[in-house]
């Protein structure tokens, strides 16, 4: 039996220690220390299963199952643990987990602790819950209910969007389509605790409850995901009987929005029952779908499956041969990506344009980054060329995101080629093109690469001004993937200068803001910092 199965409780007292589960706070002779989310809910899953060894494997699949990381993420959740609480609370099975093995009394038994398993069994369990969950549908009419979106944009900008994007969602398609969409106010209502906005809150009877007490065919959950002017919406339709999954590409937030809603509408609106030849591309966008979920999660083998079955119903989804592609690079299989990706070139002005675009520059991205064993002035005029070739689409389309990108890349390659003057000219291009936007962050790639081609001609000072202000848009923005990125070119630049201990304490501070933002693709790159290996993915 678990200690706490079958029970509300989310306080206890240990060794003197009184443990908050529901704040995630650990006390003592009146100082409080915050835990972790990460680490909260190992300390969680440890204390629900006193009676037994939680292997290492069940703790990675049930807490980091959104990410892919390795084991030393759980290592550093118990190291945690252990220095607040003391090493005896936590005994380690070297072959088999970890148990906690001190003696501990629940202290309140009245309140819940179940917002914290919905964080616990993860978004897989959830979805297979909800399918066995037998709820009867009130009434006959179709009806829409959108819960509030998910914000994994990691800055401090778009902090608007659970709310609002819920209420655009909802009076956007309540306005232009017969559906019946609930009142974002009366989810909200529904929801009974304002504070309970992201899906880790709602496990699947809460998920039936809301159905049935919003009187909703289907609850929408959305995702918000990628970087300004290049945003991904990810979403998940509920239904009594199952789920259904898919993704939208947009250079806004709204534009987003409105795709998702033509979607719904083109699904849903009055004459959904005659669109039956529509199959083949739900399935496609479905397997699609989850094919980015494992991408993201940087799970590139198992993606590779659904984005060939993408392919296979549509031959024309871009987006799936894309992101095949960038599988294949991440697995190093680089040729490979480039063959597929050649396909798309091949097919230039047949399809969507921004999908021509990032084939193009994608060539010549893994032409920079990943040598392919020619010769190497060759090279780059190869990817020269496929890059030039993506900025004159970008110009055509009036793309100033991707107009920006080539110019990063053109500058790239004349850093590589010793062209110091026209690799910062360009790189110069680029920046100004960022700073036309909206979000100041992107420009912290462009001023990057200014400091690396001001290092590379001894300019270390001049190079220190650049990574500042990379710094500075990086920390005002709050967004981790800047803060590394800019912490190990910083590292970089001091290596170069032989300052190996200045070097590694700033690769130390990248390893813990990527740590401390649960991003696997920045707990990766750090990584590759300190194994003297390539940083770069295809993102």
């Amino acid at each position: 039996m678990s200690l706490i199965a079958g029970k509300r409780t989310y306080k206890y007292k240990c060794l003197g220690f009184y443990i908050d589960l529901k704040q995630g706070v650990i006390s003592k002779n009146g100082k409080n220390q915050a835990v972790r989310a990460k680490t909260l809910q190992v300390l969680i899953m440890l204390i629900q299963h006193a009676d037994e060894v939680v292997s290492k494997k069940r703790l990675l699949d049930i807490i980091w199952h959104d990410v892919v990381v390795q084991e030393q993420v759980l290592t550093q959740s118990i190291k945690e643990l252990r220095d607040v609480l003391g090493s005896q609370v936590i005994k380690t099975f070297p072959k088999d987990g970890y148990q906690w093995v001190a003696p501990i009394t629940a202290i309140n038994t009245r309140n819940r602790i179940a917002v914290f398993i919905g964080a616990i069994i993860g978004i897989g369990l959830l979805l297979t819950l909800i399918i066995s969950v037998n709820s009867k549908q009130q009434g006959n009419a179709f009806s829409i209910a959108f819960l509030p979106v998910e914000n994994d944009i990691s800055d401090n900008i778009h902090q608007w969007v659970p709310l609002r994007g819920m209420e655009y969602l909802s009076r956007q398609l309540k306005a232009n389509t017969d559906l019946t969409v609930i009142g974002h106010d009366q989810v909200l209502y529904a929801l009974e605790h304002r504070s309970e906005y992201g899906m880790q809150s709602l496990d699947a009877n809460k998920l039936a409850f809301l159905r049935q007490k919003l009187e909703a065919t289907v609850l929408v959950y959305t995702r918000l995901t990628g970087y300004p002017q290049d945003f991904q919406l990810h979403y998940t339709l509920f239904f009594g009987y199952g789920i259904e999954k898919g993704v939208e590409f947009a250079k806004s937030i709204e534009q987003s929005f409105e795709q998702l809603n033509v979607t719904l509408a083109h699904k849903y609106a009055s004459q959904r029952h005659a669109n039956v030849q529509n199959w083949d591309s739900d399935f496609s966008n479905e397997a699609f779908a989850r094919g980015v979920e494992l991408y993201l999660k940087q799970a590139y083998q198992q993606a590779v499956p659904l984005f060939l079955a993408a392919l296979q119903t549509e031959p024309n989804l871009l987006a799936a041969r894309r992101y095949l592609a960038a599988s294949y690079a991440n697995q190093g299989l680089h040729s490979k990506a480039i063959t597929l990706l050649m396909t798309t070139v091949e097919q230039s002005g047949a399809f969507d344009n921004r999908e021509l675009i990032r084939a193009h520059l994608m060539i010549g991205y893994l032409l920079i980054n990943w040598p392919q064993g020619k010769a190497r002035i060759m090279e780059l005029s190869d990817a020269q060329f496929y890059i030039e070739k993506a900025q004159t689409l970008a110009q055509t389309q009036q793309d100033e995101l991707f107009i920006a990108y080539t110019y990063e890349e053109l500058g790239k390659i004349k850093r590589l080629q010793g062209d110091f003057q026209q690799a910062t000219k360009l790189v110069t291009k680029a920046l100004e093109y960022h700073q036309s936007f909206y979000s100041q962050y992107g420009q912290t790639a462009a001023l990057i690469e200014l400091a690396r081609i001001a290092a590379q001609q001894q300019q270390f000072d001049v190079a220190g001004v650049y990574l500042e202000q990379a710094q500075k848009i990086a920390d005002d923005h709050a967004a981790p993937a800047n803060q590394v990125w800019v912490l190990l070119a910083k590292a970089d630049i001091a290596k170069q200068q032989n300052k190996l201990t200045e070097a590694e304490q700033l690769a130390l501070s990248a390893q813990q803001v990527a740590r401390y933002s649960d991003k696997p693709h920045l707990i990766t790159r750090v990584a590759a910092w300190f194994n003297d290996q390539s940083p770069y993915t295809v993102n």
